[in-house]
């Protein structure tokens, strides 16, 4: 019933705004940084690297191996949402090295072939782990800032939705705030150096556009949102 009655708000909500604005709303999923089929093949990957591989039992991999291969499917059929779009490129890439992977890894097994299967393994766990960096949120102010960002950048924007864009801006501009003020990732703490600066820049054109109203001509407001997206690729570079 709950499921029913959200549902039923949705369309109750998109009929009240209109088609044109309903288009300009991202869809369920659009702008969350996950894939669940990746996220899923953890239950295989976790046994597999931390109980077969270092104990070299060749056994418990065979019967791992027919869930490595239905997981490693279901990430080759899984779509990347809209706010992951630029990385697709990598992802596909990355996808490919970990069917790859798991094909070695039932060769090798096959064959018996101790060495091939462990090192089989060892790349299987290296390429899962590089596709859940890949579109692991570097932080989680970062990602707040691009989940506004998508959405002005994405729909606002094409859709030459000035008011909205006035909107958006003052959200990106709070998102900043708290990006400057956050404090980086263990992970990332060496980074700290370059990534203050690129932050501070990300937040002078966040600015820039903020200072902009709903009447600035559109080619002005255009200029504007490129600067800020051009700067947010340069502070994501920075992560990678």
């Amino acid at each position: 019933m709950r499921a029913f009655t959200l549902m039923t708000a949705v369309f109750v909500l998109v009929a009240a705004i209109g088609p044109a604005a309903a288009e300009q709303m991202p869809a369920p999923g659009e702008t969350s940084s996950e894939v669940p089929a990746l996220y899923a093949m953890h239950e295989v990957i976790h046994p597999l690297w931390h109980e077969a591989w270092p104990n070299k039992d060749l056994a418990s991999m065979r019967e791992l191996l027919p869930q490595v291969e239905q997981h490693v499917a279901a990430v080759q059929k899984a779509v990347l949402p809209g706010i992951l779009r630029d990385k697709q490129e990598s992802w596909t890439k990355g996808v490919e090295a970990l069917a790859a992977a798991a094909a070695a890894m039932k060769t090798a097994l096959a064959a018996s072939d101790e060495k091939g299967s462990l090192d089989a393994v060892e790349e299987l766990h290296a390429r899962f782990e590089g596709l859940v960096r890949l579109i692991r949120p570097a932080m989680k102010e970062l990602d707040a800032y691009h989940v506004v960002l998508y959405e002005l950048y994405h729909k606002a924007l094409p859709g030459k939705d000035a008011a909205r864009i006035d909107t958006l801006a003052d959200g990106l501009a709070a998102r900043c705030a708290e990006l400057r003020a956050a404090e980086l990732p263990k992970r990332h703490a060496a980074k700290e150096a370059a990534l203050r600066p690129a932050f501070a820049s990300l937040c002078a054109a966040t600015a820039e556009l903020q200072a902009l109203t709903a009447e600035t001509p559109l080619a002005a407001l255009e200029k504007a949102v490129e600067k800020v997206h051009t700067q947010y690729q340069a502070v994501e570079a920075l992560f990678e």
